[in-house]
């Protein structure tokens, strides 16, 4: 339901919370300051931000995010109408892990506000942002843990997000779905899911992914893969069953003819072959 003025947000005792606003025509914001950090990305139309600090005048479209410090006064005001989404934590919440108020020191930049342009993070954003919105509306077990988990995952998808990466840009946003694969091998992945973070056509995609990482995208998700699962069994941390699920492969038929291909042999003698190799060898008398 379209608003007309910024919606009233009262954090839980878990320190986060999630909210939508959609804007109506007349949407009017008079300057305010909030008791929480809050993290309010695009999902339509556009907005600018002022605030009182250096950076006075932030403009966001679809599918970029604004960083915004507790306490730092501020207005929004519509380009056109929008639709917000926000991610609102308290100090409590974000001090609590030295390593999660890095990232939000990092993604502000030190400044009162900051903006992170459209990328191929938005649709992960979105995903967990939906996450996190179905745990606050239920009552199963371990939901502050899980909209803890939400919220941390969000903030360290857009921190990895380069901050200065041209909208338009096909080779910058190929580039950052390939660090993103990368880093979420395991998840099912697909080049129909990879061109649709990129925002291109699977020809455009395919041809700068090749041009960037030497391999199409099908090579380079199973090396990824493979190279995860072969450090599993070298480390003896899984058996093969579980190697293979921890790196993405539901078919242990399939996944045994791409290790074979790999590494010239199935997993189960290329771990035994690995193990021997790092056993030290007995001394003849």
């Amino acid at each position: 339901m379209p608003v007309f003025r910024p919606i009233a947000v009262t954090l839980p005792a878990a320190g986060v919370a999630f909210a939508e606003s959609i804007h109506g025509p007349g949407f009017r914001m008079a300057e305010r300051a909030d008791d929480f950090h809050k993290l309010i990305y695009v999902l339509q139309g556009g907005v600018t931000l002022s605030t009182t600090g250096p950076d006075w005048l932030l403009t966001a479209r679809t599918g970029a995010a604004l960083c915004v410090n507790i306490g730092v006064r501020h207005k929004i005001t519509d380009t056109e109408p929008s639709t917000l989404l926000l991610l609102c934590f308290t100090t409590k919440f974000l001090v609590r892990d030295p390593e999660l108020a890095r990232l939000w020191s990092q993604l502000t930049a030190g400044c009162a506000a900051a903006l992170r342009p459209h990328g191929p993070w938005g649709p992960r954003f979105e995903g967990l942002w939906r996450a996190g919105i179905a745990e606050q509306a239920g009552r199963q077990p371990g939901r502050e843990v899980a909209l803890h988990a939400a919220a941390e995952s969000i903030l360290v998808a857009l921190a990895r997000t380069p901050a200065d990466a041209p909208p338009d840009a096909a080779s910058q946003r190929v580039a950052a779905v390939a660090r993103e694969l990368a880093e979420t091998f395991y998840e099912p992945w697909s080049l129909e899911r990879a061109c649709t973070r990129a925002g291109m056509s699977r020809r455009h995609f395919s041809k700068l992914f090749r041009a960037q990482t030497g391999r199409t995208f099908l090579e380079q998700l199973t090396e990824l893969r493979l190279t995860h699962a072969a450090h599993l069994l070298s480390h003896n941390c899984h058996s093969v069953i579980g190697a293979a699920f921890s790196c993405g492969y539901g078919d242990l038929s399939h996944f045994y003819r791409l290790f074979r291909t790999r590494f010239g042999g199935p997993p189960r003698a290329w771990q035994e072959k690995k193990r021997g190799a790092a056993l030290p060898s007995r001394r003849q008398n």
